[in-house]
């Protein structure tokens, strides 16, 4: 008996099925697919939250109607330390009293409607966290700084986060700041510097285009080194910039060269003055970026500290820890949070 075989309509209308039920199941496997990274993200930022060496954890998911961002750093062996004196405040930079102008975006995190993400609008919009000796480094402490941000654009001098006093090439103070150099970078929008204590790094490269990227995860690590190990250099520290993951390749030192941070080896003079670290903006002296509105007279912290170069995007993941993390911890970091 002859098999009858399929007529080339048949066939089509087979193509047609399948794909019509591919296009109904599509969006429910990448709702699954979404909703288990997010699932998977959640049990590493809770794992974080454990670590006694996390002294800040915010995971951005208070959400619309909330003015603080609050830190779940639970496990955090600090003396005295306790978690809600580390909340971050959302702020406008217009003054204390001024509602802030932040946005919250409920669907706008890396996970769609599972993540919650917050919108800076790089002019007036910080997070101020006005606890300080948690996060109160020296050159003697190790530390890494874990940020993610999905950039709107990246002007120079765009600050993510700061503990500085940013002034003159005679006259400035900085503990550790990480903010774009326009200047440099292989697409044209720039790499990032870094001021850290004694120190003004530059990486010439980021081998990212921001404007393609997305979300990106930054960190800034720091490591004092004894001086038998390995990796120690003349400086007596290590220091280093993640990018998704990836270490930049070595920094210049540019201490002497930028206009603003030049003389930030006197780290010492953020430390004594109990400046706060600020989330989306860096700190400078008022007596140089605001002159008009400074009182010679006054000694208060907000006479002595204007913000400036707001950051303009979204972030929904802020971490800092009281020790250098390994290469395989950020990469770990990365891996859990990327959302692809």
């Amino acid at each position: 008996m002859k098999k009858k075989r399929f007529t080339l309509i048949e066939i089509l209308m087979c193509i047609i099925l399948l794909s019509l039920l591919f296009s109904i199941l599509l969006p429910s496997l990448r709702e699954a697919r979404r909703k288990a990274k997010f699932t998977r993200w959640q049990m590493c930022i809770r794992n974080w939250a454990n670590d006694p060496d996390c002294v800040l954890n915010y995971n951005f998911q208070d959400g619309p109607g909330s003015d603080i961002l609050r830190n779940g750093a639970d496990g955090c062996d600090s003396e005295r330390y306790q978690p809600k004196f580390y909340n971050g405040y959302l702020m406008n930079d217009q003054g204390v009293d001024v509602p802030h102008n932040f946005e919250w975006v409920p669907s706008g995190g890396r996970w769609g409607k599972y993540k919650k993400a917050l919108q800076f609008n790089g002019s007036d919009t910080y997070i101020l966290v006005p606890t300080v000796p948690a996060v109160d480094f020296t050159p003697n402490n190790g530390f890494t700084i874990i940020t993610w941000l999905k950039f709107d654009k990246i002007d120079l001098g765009d600050c993510p986060f700061a503990k500085s006093l940013w002034g003159t090439a005679r006259d400035a103070s900085a503990q550790y700041d990480l903010y774009s150099n326009t200047y440099a970078g292989k697409y044209g929008q720039g790499s990032f510097d870094v001021d850290a204590f004694t120190i003004c790094a530059t990486w010439s490269n980021t081998e990212v285009d921001f404007d393609k990227a997305g979300w990106v995860q930054l960190v800034l690590r720091y490591k004092p080194l004894v001086k038998d190990d390995p990796l120690h250099t003349p400086n007596g520290f290590q220091l280093m910039c993640f990018v998704n993951g990836e270490p930049l390749s070595g920094w210049q030192d540019t201490t002497d060269d930028n206009p603003y941070t030049a003389s930030a080896t006197d780290w010492e003079s953020t430390q004594q003055h109990q400046v706060p670290l600020f989330i989306g903006c860096a700190g400078g002296y008022r007596k140089y970026w605001a002159r008009a509105s400074w009182d010679p007279n006054d000694d208060s912290l907000d006479n002595l500290i204007k913000r400036i170069f707001f950051v303009q995007g979204i972030m929904d993941e802020f971490l800092v820890f009281k020790r250098a993390l390994s290469d395989g911890e950020i990469v770990a970091d990365y891996e859990m949070g990327k959302d692809l």
